[in-house]
Formats: structure tokens, sequence, C-alpha cells
């Protein structure tokens, strides 16, 4: 496993892209996180694409976005 994408957002939160591929597999499985203060807020795992996983962090940020920053620390 090792982490293809990372970035830290206005609110302060990690958005990490994972790619894991097993032993003997050629498939790449992928892993979207959404962390913050070590609490993982998001999770989607794919088979799809880097791109794509990407975009679903991408998409849960944004719909999530005022709910997220109103959360007391």
């Amino acid at each position: 496993m090792r982490t293809i994408y990372q970035s830290t957002d206005d609110f302060g939160h990690t958005l990490r892209a994972l790619k894991m591929t097993k032993e003997g597999h050629n498939d790449p499985v992928y892993m979207g996180l959404v962390i913050q203060d070590r609490e993982v807020l998001f999770r989607t795992r794919e088979n799809s694409s880097r791109d794509f996983v990407l975009q679903k962090i991408k998409e849960f940020v944004a719909g999530n976005a005022a709910t997220l920053a109103s959360q007391p620390a």
C-alpha cells in the first residue's frame, strides 16, 4: 500500500488516496480518505482508478463543506 495523493484543504481536512496491490494480482485497488484530527470522516474503496477516487473525495468535501466547517473543534 502506498500513498499516491495527499493534500490538506482550507478546513484542515487531510485528503488522501492510497493504492493497494495484492500479491499475485495485477489490478490495484484505490482507497480514498478524508481525515480530520485522526478521525476518518469519509472512506471509499474503488477498483476503477486514482482519478475516480479523487473525484469521490472532492464530491464528499464539496457536499459537506458547510457541515464539516461548522463542527466544534
